[in-house]
Order: structure tokens, then sequence, then C-alpha cells
């Protein structure tokens, strides 16, 4: 990787994707047993996917929280619904991963996806292509229909998708999505309270912490 890595630690890691370089967060605890990316499209999710990250950390599973857009970028609309765009940056991060892990320079871990609002059709789709290298997923809000349909079909890893229980539009779409999937899945709504608010963070946090040890690959 590009920046000597700090075990246990944190480290800011500088990704290259074409021609932007994006800005990650490495966090790796002592007692380690998987590694999970939580992916956000511009700033605004930022502070969720920190509390999240904390969470996740404490319960010994390393976080890499990666904006997918560069600080030039956050201003353009249409490029935060860029899928396929979005998508090819997650599978440059994943392959510098799996890259740093069979050098040695990252301990080999299974890796997560999680993924909030426009990222999370993103995650799905580059979930889909890494087929089994995911080990599972989870979404928050978003709409995961915008992965595509053959992308759905062919998602391997469990999916826990998290969707507000005021957002009925959103519940619909995505519940329609998940029956296109062969895949483990399942939908939970969120309690009716603001994104930041405490309740909502925790109930976040812990289904997000139980979905990944649920589905952590089990030791040879």
């Amino acid at each position: 990787m590009n920046e000597a890595i700090n075990f246990p630690g944190d480290t800011p890691i500088a990704i290259p994707s074409g021609h932007a370089s994006l800005q990650g967060f490495l966090t790796l605890p002592a007692r380690l047993s998987a590694l999970v990316v939580l992916t956000h499209a511009g700033e605004n999710p930022e502070a969720r996917d920190d509390a999240l990250a904390v969470v996740l950390q404490h319960a010994g599973i390393g976080t890499l929280t990666l904006d997918l857009l560069t600080h030039a970028e956050e201003r353009f609309a249409d490029i935060h619904h860029n899928v396929p765009l979005l998508a090819k940056r997650l599978l440059d991060a994943l392959a510098l991963i799996k890259q740093g892990m069979l050098l040695s320079e990252l301990p080999t871990l299974p890796v997560g996806l999680c993924a909030a609002g426009d990222c999370s059709p993103v995650a799905l789709r580059v979930a889909a292509l890494r087929d089994h290298d995911i080990f599972a997923v989870v979404c928050r809000g978003g709409l995961i229909d915008l992965a595509g349909m053959l992308y759905l079909r062919s998602l391997a890893a469990p999916l826990l998708v998290l969707v507000s229980e005021e957002d009925e539009r959103v519940t619909a779409s995505n519940r329609r999505a998940l029956r296109e999937l062969a895949c483990r899945q399942e939908l939970k709504l969120l309690p009716a309270a603001s994104p930041d608010s405490a309740t909502a963070l925790g109930f976040v946090a812990r289904e997000t912490v139980h979905w990944f040890f649920q589905h952590l690959p089990k030791l040879a």
C-alpha cells in the first residue's frame, strides 16, 4: 500500500483511482477478526460513518472509512448517482487492500462492505463483482435496485438492508429488489427518529455488528 500501516492504530490512506485520489482512514484494533470498508459519497454521512466505525472497532473489526468522491467533485449532484464510476473506485480500493494483504502489509482478513445512501447500490454491485471475496454487506438507506438486475441476481454475500420506517417509498422499492436475490438477505426498519439521533445510531450499530459477526467465515 502507499502508506506504512500502523497495526494496531490509525493510518490515513490515499487510494489512486483513474484521475482521482480518494481519501480514506484505516483503523486496525489489536484484537482483529475482519475488515469492513465503510463507503460514502461526499461529506454528509461522514459523522455517522465515524461513529459506526468506532463501534465496529470496539467489537474487534478493523475499518476503512472511504469517501468515493474527491472534495472538488462533491458539489456536482450527478456524480453522487454515478454507480458505474463509484463502483470502479471501490473496486480499486479493494484491489489495493488485497495487494496489501498479499504483501503482508495488512493482516489477511475477511472483508465486508458497509454503505449508506447513494453508495448502497455501489456496494451491492461491487460485492456481486467480487463474488466470494466479500463475506457480508450492510446497506443503510438508498435504492439497491440501482445496482442493476444482473448484480442483484448474482450477489452471493449475505445482505442486510436498513431503511427508515418512515420512508415507505424506499422500503417498498428495496423489498421488490430483494425478491431478485438468491443470497441470504434481510430488511430491517430503523426506528422513526433523526438519522443522527442516539436511538437511530445505536440501532444501526447493533444490527451492523451483529450481521458481520453472524456471517464471519468459519476458521478451517
